[in-house]
């Protein structure tokens, strides 16, 4: 009788096991399903995507896998890994992803004085240059005119810069709107900034020149890198006059699905 009593205490256990595991399995599969069915997926974040969940539990599927593509369950300069140079064009630098101190651009050329807002020497990717150049000569078919008064920055450059704006608005604020050294795009030469010449204003949204280039500047290959509403991802502020070049494959796909690069860069380039 004890036999038998023992026998089936095992059996309800073993059934006890098997309805517990099963449960736990089909749990999990209904929050990775809903995961896995967005857009911009990607199967490695898979374990971030659940634990900001938690954190997160009134934010949309969506919401959580665009965060988390942009690495927003790592606070800005924590985490940080090293671009990589071997992107060239694609190449994503930002608060997350940092340039070494001794990375000086890629394929750097001058450029030419008039298209320079002021008398300085300006210098950028060759390949971003030439795009550049044209975009400007259709801006000017136009009736635009607009001129370049940041492009190429060196890693010592931006030390100063940034140190500056620290001294005058302190370090919480100057992280809005200016990158620490190693983390600005200007050092690929990828990056311009630019202002208008028919209007004299520092709110380049302003003026006729920015709406062109919001609406043409990807069919050169380039994109509104920090964007007005897109503050929380990029970590930086609105920045309207900033430009930076990625391709026209990669520019028009940010420009037709309104994504910002970090999102780019996370499910097209090194999720390859």
């Amino acid at each position: 009788m004890q036999k038998i009593i023992i026998f089936n205490s095992l059996i309800l256990i073993l059934i006890f096991l098997i309805f517990y595991f099963y449960s736990k399995k089909n749990s999990d599969n209904d929050f990775t399903y809903p995961f896995s069915k967005e857009e911009y997926y990607i199967e490695d974040n898979l374990e971030r995507y659940l634990k900001y969940y938690e954190q997160n539990q009134k934010k949309s599927f969506s919401d959580i896998v665009r965060e988390i593509n942009c690495n927003l369950d790592y606070q800005f300069y924590n985490g940080v890994e090293r671009s990589n140079p071997l992107d060239k064009i694609l190449i994503l630098v930002n608060k997350h992803y940092t340039l070494d101190k001794d990375f000086e651009g890629f394929d750097l050329v001058k450029v030419d004085d008039k298209y320079a807002y002021y008398d300085k020497e300006y210098y950028m990717n060759q390949e971003a240059y030439e795009k550049f150049v044209k975009m400007w000569q259709d801006a000017n078919l136009a009736g635009c005119d607009f001129g370049i008064y940041s492009a190429y920055r060196s890693y010592e450059r931006q030390v100063f810069l940034y140190n500056n704006y620290v001294t005058v608005d302190g370090a919480e604020k100057a992280d809005t709107y200016s990158a620490r050294a190693g983390s600005s795009e200007h050092q690929t030469g990828l990056a311009i900034d630019l202002k208008s010449r028919t209007k004299k204003t520092d709110y380049f949204e302003t003026t006729e020149e920015y709406d062109w280039l919001l609406k043409n500047s990807y069919k050169y290959g380039f994109i509104l890198r920090y964007k007005e509403d897109k503050e929380y991802l990029t970590g930086y502020q609105f920045e309207p006059w900033h430009y930076r070049y990625c391709g026209v494959d990669c520019a028009t796909y940010i420009y037709e699905n309104d994504i910002t690069y970090e999102e780019y860069y996370e499910y097209f380039i090194k999720n390859k």
